[in-house]
């Protein structure tokens, strides 16, 4: 009797033991349910975030008004929660505990959530972002109008840069006042972006013991100090490269020259322009039209190389209609799904033409040997083809591109400089995708890149030398030994944030277009 007794104490401890491991099994992950008005059964719901690997997605399908979705989020996520293939979605933080949803779907924005502490923080900041936002609505409404000129979308522009700066202060005010919280991470990352490792460390260390230790700023910054490996200072990668100063030729007659989206440079000198109607022009060492012809194109021409046999690879974005429903309203855009390159010679006539396989727009190229290079915007990246065939080649993923502007350049050491705007940097690769150098960081000195993001071009010159483009304002940069110089005289090419195309021929004469202001030649006076 004595035995069973002892045995059964035994196995209710076992049994309790392992209740308890369950019980720690259940707690270690997150459980989001609720009960959502409105949808009927065997609707999709959606609990999606961004991460190294690209969007990480858990679903649920809903039965009688409720769902479930279980994951793991051992770090508090910001994720978008959303009823699948509609515009009703609302961000939440979730993290691993029970987390109760209730909404109705005719206001799924203001849902109400219980049981994520991150999230309740999050609904603080939320609350007052949504009370400064209700301020500039009518502006923000008007900007998004159709049929706004640039100059008006310009004076909006302005007129809603009060609620940036009341943005940048409610941010200040919720990281002293929430250290602790995931947002305010968040919003700390938000603001290394464009800093250099150190500049980062340095602001980091100022911050409270809290946010110092929180994973997403110690992931963040242990990857900048990753990328800084491959940092090079201006003296360090200028060290032996002559100092050239630049010139704007008042005599080039290139004023005239309007609507030109993107630039190469034949073998002689001249230089192949496309204009954004899709017109191809060659244009002579004065700046005239020595002529022009339109290839029979399936999309919007975009981007266009020269090769060395001064053929002519011209690339446009096939698009798409697709429907959405924006503020209630169904809205029919159409967006790029598939790049298409025309082969011409140096007279206009089609040669091939091929599909390009993984990228969707195509925002700058070079050919480059017999690699066709491509700066895919959308995508994020620039993609290597073989320029025969189209065959895939290497791929570029670090880029950082903002405004619809990505682009590169090919320097002599055949080295891709990319100007990654997003990042405020200049970075380099090989023809095998890897990365061998990057010089930059935001700033206000003429070495580093102003403004909402820079830099739009890059270039290099025979000698070594590294040209960089920036927008609003307009400034053009020669990078030598003696540091970052301006070429002076050059006008405002551009209104806002847009793109500045730029070329170099073979005897180092930069080219410069502007839609309003026509092609720009800077000259050598060394």
């Amino acid at each position: 009797m004595k035995f069973k007794l002892n045995l059964l104490v035994v196995l209710a401890a076992m049994l309790g033991v392992f209740a308890c491991n369950n019980a720690k099994e259940e707690k270690s992950g997150m459980t989001l349910s609720g009960t959502i008005v409105g949808v009927t059964d065997g609707t999709k719901l959606e609990l999606a975030h961004y991460t190294e690997g690209g969007m990480q997605k858990d679903t649920a399908i809903i039965k009688e008004g409720k769902f479930e979705i279980k994951g793991d989020y051992p770090i508090p996520t910001l994720c978008y929660f959303a009823i699948a293939e509609t515009n009703n979605y609302a961000q939440i933080y979730v993290e691993n505990a029970p987390i109760t949803v209730t909404a109705d779907v005719k206001d799924f924005a203001n849902m109400k959530v219980t049981g994520s502490k991150e999230h309740d923080t999050y609904a603080i900041y939320q609350k007052e972002s949504n009370l400064i936002r209700e301020k500039y609505k009518d502006i923000m409404a008007q900007l998004y109008k159709p049929g706004n000129t640039k100059e008006q979308a310009d004076e909006l522009m302005k007129k809603l840069e009060p609620q940036q700066k009341e943005m940048e202060a409610l941010n200040e005010k919720f990281i002293k006042e929430y250290p602790a919280s995931a947002h305010a991470a968040s919003l700390v990352v938000r603001e290394l972006s464009g800093k250099n490792y150190k500049e980062a460390q340095k602001m980091v260390a100022a911050m409270d013991a809290q946010l110092q230790k929180n994973p997403t700023i110690v992931s963040t910054l242990a990857e900048m100090a990753k990328k800084s490996e491959q940092d090079v200072t201006i003296d360090e990668l200028m060290a032996n490269v002559k100092n050239v100063s630049y010139k704007v030729d008042t005599k080039y007659a290139g004023k005239e020259l309007k609507d030109i989206i993107y630039l190469g440079a034949f073998k002689n000198g001249n230089l192949c322009a496309l204009k954004k109607d899709g017109t191809v022009q060659v244009i002579n060492a004065k700046g005239e039209v020595a002529k022009e012809f339109k290839a029979s194109l399936s999309g919007q021409a975009s981007a266009l190389a020269v090769d060395g046999d001064d053929n002519i690879y011209l690339l446009c974005s096939i698009q798409e209609e697709v429907e959405k429903k924006v503020r209630g309203r169904k809205i029919k855009r159409m967006m790029p799904k598939a790049v298409e390159c025309v082969v011409l010679d140096g007279n206009g006539k089609e040669m091939k033409k091929y599909m390009l396989n993984d990228v969707i727009t195509a925002t700058g190229a070079r050919v480059v040997d017999n690699n066709l290079v491509v700066a895919d915007y959308r995508n994020a990246k620039l993609a290597m083809f073989n320029k025969e065939t189209g065959a895939a080649g290497a791929v570029m993923k670090d880029m950082r591109p903002c405004c619809g502007i990505l682009d590169f350049n090919v320097n002599a050491k055949k080295e891709i400089l990319v100007a990654n705007l997003g990042a405020f940097r200049v970075q380099g690769f090989d023809f095998t995708g890897k990365k061998i150098l990057s010089f930059g960081q935001r700033g206000k000195t003429v070495n580093d890149f102003h403004g909402c993001c820079n830099p739009v071009s890059v270039t290099s010159l025979s000698n070594g030398a590294i040209v960089t483009v920036e927008k609003d304002p307009t400034r053009i940069k020669i990078y030598s030994k003696e540091g970052a110089k301006q070429i002076a005289g050059i006008e405002e090419l551009v209104k806002g944030c847009s793109y500045i195309p730029m070329i170099v021929d073979g005897k180092d004469n930069l080219y410069l277009a502007s839609a309003e202001k026509g092609i720009v030649k800077c000259v050598s006076v060394n």
